[in-house]
């Protein structure tokens, strides 16, 4: 294999804000029914900083710093199967760095693989579409290291945009862009706003009870999750149909799903927060990610008046936009 001219390669996969569907797209469910999820990337990204220079060891530098002398000693699971799987030259130094910490809810593990497979894919010279990106790295994560997590951090993070996706139970995806009236983007904009509350968890760990069950053939949690893909698809409708109060009941609804769905997935002091920001006048509330801690998702119209709230119970706010370019490069190309 011939590598690439360049010696220093940088790109960025952004992480995303699920606005409904959330565990649907687990293979568990969506191999037997389908699944559907409505998710927006937004401009907080991980970045990976990758060298081709003429190493004699690969250096790696994530939550902690890692020399190997091959991919088969890595220890960060991820870096060790993109390695092996993706790539076939000499040691290379990858250094990587995120604008949230892991387990917050935001998908930023699918978003490092697949930041890590375009900066491989770069690096060889060759270049894949976002579809193919994803998929390889839904593998990874899915099949080869067996996580119990879903697809949508993958496709959101290698895409793009405020999008839909369906996942068939052929294990296709079908990919669409929102169309929406400025009135709701500049809504998606402003009144869209994003709060620490102060926990981190793994989305593998709070997902496997939900995984479990299904497998199991829970009647209970499949009727949940049927719920949660009309509510996403509701979702879908009333953005692109300008529907905004309807949104906020609709996020209403998906966390009292969330909280049916899965042991733990909504602490007390979580629902304590939420209480605070719809008392400042939010009209609806949500828990982004899997569950058990990251962010609150939160829409409102008082502005001001939830942001003070917020702050004053210790939720410090994550200002945001939608990314419209989904996992690039930043180097100049090979």
């Amino acid at each position: 294999m011939d590598n690439a001219p360049v010696s220093v390669i940088v790109t960025r996969a952004p992480l995303r804000v699920a606005l409904g569907g959330g565990g649907t797209d687990l293979p568990s469910h969506y191999r037997r029914a389908g699944g559907f999820v409505v998710s927006a990337a937004i401009d907080k990204y991980v970045h990976i900083v990758t060298s081709v220079g003429f190493r004699p060891r690969y250096v790696l530098k994530h939550l902690e710093d890692e020399e190997a002398e091959t991919p088969e000693e890595i220890r960060h699971p991820i870096l060790r199967a993109a390695l092996l799987r993706h790539w076939n030259g000499r040691p290379l130094e990858i250094a990587s760095a995120a604008d949230v910490p892991p387990g917050t809810g935001l998908g930023s593990s699918g978003a490092y693989t697949v930041c890590i497979l375009k900066s491989l894919e770069l690096a060889a010279g060759r270049e894949s579409t976002p579809a193919e990106l994803a998929e390889a790295a839904s593998a990874i994560e899915i099949d080869e290291l067996e996580r119990s997590v879903g697809k949508q951090d993958q496709y959101a993070a290698a895409h793009g945009g405020l999008r839909a996706y369906t996942f068939n139970r052929d294990d296709s995806v079908d990919v669409r862009s929102l169309e929406l009236s400025e009135e709701v983007r500049k809504a998606v904009r402003d009144r869209f706003l994003l709060f620490y509350t102060g926990k981190e968890r793994s989305a593998s760990d709070v997902l496997s009870h939900q995984v479990e069950r299904t497998l199991a053939g829970d009647a209970e949690v499949e009727r949940n999750l049927a719920r949660t893909e009309r509510l996403a698809r509701a979702t879908c409708g009333a953005l692109e149909e300008g529907d905004l109060e309807r949104l906020g009941e609709l996020m209403d609804e998906q966390w009292e799903v969330k909280r049916a769905r899965a042991p733990g997935a909504v602490p007390d002091e979580i629902e304590a927060l939420r209480g605070r920001a719809k008392d400042a006048g939010a009209s609806g509330v949500m828990l982004v990610g899997a569950g058990g801690g990251g962010f609150l998702l939160v829409f409102s119209s008082q502005l001001d008046e939830t942001r003070r709230a917020m702050a004053e119970a210790g939720a410090p706010e994550l200002p945001f936009d939608v990314d419209a370019d989904g996992c690039v490069g930043l180097s100049p190309r090979p």
